[in-house]
């Protein structure tokens, strides 16, 4: 059942989490951020499941020694930048999308080379969970957000997708030095993903599946086109959220557009498996973008995959949870995701504990939570962690 949930209180203005993940140390890793208040700053929590307790890491702004109130675009937004390595060490770097203080939204092409209102570029933090120190905090890609990130810990390497210039990056950890690979196209991919070599994969505009490979640090085409509806030509067919298999020889992953395809791609063997439209009938209009939404993939102790879904009632879009076979490709809907009567927004992002339980980050709401499923499969003498998703 969707049994519970995990509130922000703390932060009640803050309104999206976009993302999870599941420490070396089997607690949850949230980045608490605030998109529609002007002159916020984005937190990273840790939630321990054996406990329940909930600790405020850092305020990213106050590490990066950027005030919150000074007019510039706030440093109120970690998007699918949130890494951690097998020490124990977490990354967080900032997006560009939170309004200075007094303002709703901001737009990054309007205030580029504004006076007051430009956005200072993505602040990383680097922050050892063990001592709980930060170990360095700086602003490494100037004027633009970073969108999403990957971690390749044996290199000390990050990889990353700039916004809005849709730059592919490589940041050297140890050197703090940065490498731009260059534009990758006009649409920003939300994800980027890694294989057992380090190798680093995102989408173009219409889907081509891009490999920057890791010894090389060159960026080349895979010769393989993620799935889209077959009356579109694919742009704007970007990848949206990606887990990994059980097997650690592919991915499970699903696109951002219209009409989301549910897609795995064998890394090992470069084949892409299709498995149509995630959930429910063709659409044979055009609807927003949020309407559909497809994310929050993971897989539960059953070995079935675990998504939401957005589906129209009516007039509202409310997020189901929907298991799917992978061997068969049946999905089926486990439930709808409510709190105290009122539907969560969507869902961004999704992970497990090391019992098995299932946590599914919402964006949308104040204040901002987690909700929590508890497969009924799960065993609590289990204490086995879900692959590890060195991706935001």
């Amino acid at each position: 059942m969707l049994s519970s949930a995990i509130i922000f209180e703390d932060l009640p203005e803050h309104d999206t989490c976009w993302s999870l993940i599941t420490g070396v140390d089997g607690c949850l890793y949230i980045g608490v951020c605030g998109e529609m208040t002007g002159g916020l700053s984005a937190y990273v929590a840790r939630y321990d499941p054996s406990n329940e307790r909930i600790d405020y890491l850092f305020e990213i702004a106050k590490e990066l020694g950027v005030p919150t109130h000074n007019g510039q675009a706030a440093h109120a937004k970690v998007h699918y930048s949130l890494l951690q390595d097998n020490e124990g060490i977490i990354y967080a770097a900032t997006h560009c999308t939170g309004a200075p203080l007094g303002d709703m939204i901001w737009r990054p092409w309007n205030c580029w080379t504004h006076p007051v209102k430009n956005f200072s570029g993505s602040g990383l933090v680097a922050y050892d969970v063990s001592k709980s120190k930060t170990l360095s905090a700086e602003i490494f890609l100037p004027r633009e957000g970073s969108r999403c990130m990957a971690l390749a810990p044996e290199r000390k390497n990050i990889y990353g997708i700039s916004y809005p210039r849709n730059h592919f990056f490589i940041f050297d950890i140890e050197r703090h030095q940065l490498k731009d690979l260059g534009r990758i196209g006009s649409i920003n991919s939300q994800c980027i993903f890694t294989d057992h070599k380090e190798n680093a994969y995102t989408t173009g505009d219409y889907g081509e599946l891009i490999m920057c490979k890791a010894e090389e640090e060159e960026l080349v085409d895979t010769g393989i086109r993620i799935p889209h509806v077959n009356f579109r030509d694919g742009f704007h067919n970007v990848l949206y959220d990606v887990t990994p298999c059980p097997d650690g020889e592919s991915v499970f992953g699903v696109t951002w557009t219209f009409g989301e395809r549910l897609f795995r791609y064998d890394f090992v063997r470069n084949k892409l498996y299709d498995y149509g439209k995630a959930y429910g009938p063709e659409e044979n209009r055009w609807d927003h973008i949020i309407n559909t939404h497809v994310g929050g993939l993971v897989f539960g102790p059953d070995n079935h995959l675990y998504f939401t879904a957005n589906l129209l009632e009516g007039a509202q879009s409310i997020p189901h949870l929907i298991r799917m076979n992978p061997d068969s490709g049946k999905r089926e809907v486990v439930g709808q995701f409510y709190h105290e009567g009122i539907p969560a927004d969507h869902i961004a992002r999704a992970t497990a504990d090391g019992d098995g339980n299932l946590y599914f980050a919402e964006v949308g709401n104040c204040p901002t939570k987690l909700f929590k499923y508890e497969c009924s499969t799960a065993c609590p003498s289990q204490n086995s962690l879900p692959p590890r998703r060195l991706w935001g």
